[in-house]
């Protein structure tokens, strides 16, 4: 039996060309649509958040990531802790989600498709654990060691901003901005 004609289908990141024969073509496009759906899904995505791009503040540098000039952050003088990769992977997965539920009901979000750089320092409030996120446009604008040195902007607006994470119940207070200059 002879093939159809071929059948594309492109988003902005997935394009697939297929030739199919007479009774594949219901399984082939419904693998394409579930493939195609996956591509927008990921294309649709608030934040992207790369693994080289994330840094654990250790003392004296965590407690100078709470003090941001622009923005609310926690106290400078809450005890501390150090977060598990674990604890700050279930932070990031958790963050996307949470993004674009904020951007279904209307409320500020960072902008969508920034490339984040991210300190992360793990603090104690009314004897629980937290976590703070210090996040920024990835680029080398920064001339310090962000492994070692907290980055604090001044305004900036959106693309600069703080978040804190409520382990316990991997849960988020609201974003903080940096304001506009």
């Amino acid at each position: 039996m002879g093939s159809l004609p071929g059948a594309c289908l492109c988003s902005t990141r997935f394009c697939f060309y297929t030739t199919m024969k007479p009774g594949q073509t219901r399984g082939r496009i419904s693998w394409l649509i579930v493939v195609l759906a996956v591509g927008l899904f990921a294309a649709g995505q608030s934040s992207t958040f790369t693994p080289s791009g994330r840094f654990l503040l250790h003392p004296p540098a965590a407690r100078q990531i709470f003090h941001q000039c622009s923005r609310s952050a926690p106290s400078a003088k809450s005890d501390l802790w150090d977060p598990s990769t674990k604890d700050l992977d279930d932070l990031e997965v958790s963050l996307g989600k949470y993004l674009d539920q904020l951007d279904k009901t209307g409320k500020t979000i960072p902008p969508k498709g920034t490339k984040y750089h991210r300190q992360y320092v793990g603090f104690v409030r009314n004897g629980e654990r937290y976590i703070y996120g210090n996040f920024y446009p990835a680029g080398d604008e920064f001339s310090i060691d962000e492994a070692r040195q907290a980055v604090q902007v001044c305004d900036g607006g959106h693309a600069f901003w703080g978040i804190i994470y409520r382990v316990k119940t991997r849960t988020f207070e609201e974003p903080q901005f940096n304001g506009f200059g």
